[in-house]
């Protein structure tokens, strides 16, 4: 498998050579997008869609809901659709949560302020199903509004005790991320604008059965999404893309997640009493997805092997240890997810890699292509190993955690960065001569952002070199 055919397969199958015509169809192209800093979702779909817009995308998550947010791989926050979401919720949160239930005991019974909680496992399970009790009365609250209903989630930790660093805060969070991580809550809409990072919380159950084709739904499309909530539609594909590009997947704008449906194995998930003191409510019991499906409605071993398939199509071939990586699985279940699979092995350019057996076939190289991903888009994420496709521009690019910021991508590899300065305007810096027609083509994608971002001010959640020296630049400009 040649570097030239990885490059044409991310730009037809991650919907930036091929524009999708729906968000759901753009990130069923990369399996999920990530959601740590909210504005990457929307800036991952404006890349990949034809004119889509901010409400569009709130109309899948928060009033059709064919897209969850997710606490996932990596103890990452990620939008899926709703299936993949069953998936990544028995093959990779469910591990977390049972990591994190046994870092916050710990914290409960070392680090308590003023002093420690006593039987902090069974502490923690009384408080959450307090909180959760408390949910379902309300339909959808705040953190505050929890802490109100539930006055233990105002219990504190002193955090690095003795250190500059040293700080005491409420247990608040962290009670509602172990509801999250076990698939008893979800995030629905943000407190503020489509950038907040605060969120109102659902009961997941009562989310689910009012997504689009669930039963009794009664939501109707955009019902919840009000007028002039973000920047209007874009003004179509880069000229370098054309607009009914190789590879579009036009018509099939969700996808069907095999081995779910019908599965009737249940899930082997974690519960409360798996996790904590016996006798608590076991959350196996979590309802359905949209009154039909157990939820996540497949063991942990089927679903990491749904999910390692899902990695190949989408990012295959490639090395084991890019999907390890990518999914935060051991090396046991690693290897057990693809004796499951059993995919193929490649050559890729002289290093050794795996890709599903029935997509061995060259794809046909799409035509010319420019993009601008936002910080921690999916694509630029999307492997452990980086080199062929981010060369030698890493240390501008990453922050020192390893969070990438955002990219001017040219025919499948990285050549250049850019920013959102608060004059407005989009700024690129070109890492490397691309031509002249390709300059011309990031200029013209740049200005359309701009525009599309209207009076919206977008800055990363996690700042790179490259990134800040524009932003600042900028700055020194106006001040000029």
């Amino acid at each position: 498998m040649t570097l030239a055919q990885r490059r044409a397969r991310l730009g037809i199958r991650h919907h930036l050579a091929a524009r999708a015509t729906t968000v759901e169809e753009a990130v069923d192209g990369v399996v999920a997008l990530h959601a740590t800093d909210p504005a990457s979702v929307y800036l991952s779909a404006w890349s990949r869609v034809r004119d889509v817009s901010i409400a569009d995308v709130e109309d899948a998550l928060y009033s059709r809901r064919t897209l969850l947010r997710i606490l996932g791989m990596r103890r990452t926050v990620f939008v899926t659709d709703v299936a993949t979401a069953g998936v990544v919720q028995a093959a990779c949160s469910y591990d977390v949560a049972a990591r994190q239930r046994r870092l916050l005991e710990k914290q409960l019974g070392t680090l308590g302020h003023p002093e420690n909680v006593a039987r902090p496992g069974e502490w923690l399970d009384e408080v959450m199903a307090s909180v959760e009790k408390a949910l379902h009365a309300r339909g959808s609250a705040t953190a505050q509004q929890l802490a109100d209903d539930e006055p233990r989630l105002r219990q504190q930790l002193l955090m690095a005790k003795g250190k500059p660093y040293e700080s005491i805060g409420n247990v608040t969070s962290r009670v509602l991320f172990q509801l999250a991580a076990e698939g008893h809550i979800v995030r629905g809409r943000p407190r503020g604008s489509w950038q907040s990072t605060q969120y109102h919380w659902s009961p997941l159950t009562d989310w689910l059965a009012n997504a689009e084709g669930s039963a009794g739904s009664g939501a109707g499309r955009g019902a919840e999404t009000g007028a002039g909530s973000g920047p209007g539609a874009g003004s179509g594909s880069p000229a370098l893309v054309p607009a009914d590009s190789p590879g579009s997947a036009a018509g099939n704008p969700r996808h069907s997640v095999p081995d779910v449906a019908g599965s009737g194995s249940g899930t082997s998930g974690p519960g409360r009493s798996e996790l904590g003191a016996a006798g608590q409510p076991n959350g196996s019991d979590l309802g359905t997805i949209g009154g039909s499906h157990d939820w996540p409605g497949l063991s942990e071993d089927e679903a990491r092997a749904t999910l390692a398939r899902r990695w190949l199509h989408a990012f295959g071939p490639a090395p084991v240890a890019d999907l390890r990586w990518w999914t935060g699985w051991t090396a046991g279940q690693t290897k057990k997810a693809l004796t499951a699979v059993a995919p193929a092995e490649v050559d890729l350019d002289g290093e050794s890699a795996i890709a599903l057996p029935d997509d061995l076939a060259p794809v046909a190289a799409p035509d010319p292509w420019i993009a601008l991903l936002p910080a921690l888009d999916p694509t630029a994420m999307g492997w452990q190993s980086r080199d062929w496709y981010v060369g030698p521009h890493r240390p501008s690019l990453f922050d020192r955690s390893g969070n990438i910021g955002p990219t001017v991508w040219s025919d499948g590899r990285i050549v250049g960065a850019w920013c959102h300065r608060p004059s407005g305007e989009v700024a690129v810096r070109l890492l490397e001569d691309i031509g002249t027609e390709k300059t011309a083509a990031v200029d013209a994608e740049a200005a359309r952002l701009s525009a599309w971002l209207g009076e919206a001010r977008v800055v990363p959640k996690f700042r790179t070199p490259v990134e800040k020296e524009l932003a600042e630049q900028g700055g020194k400009e106006l001040a000029g």
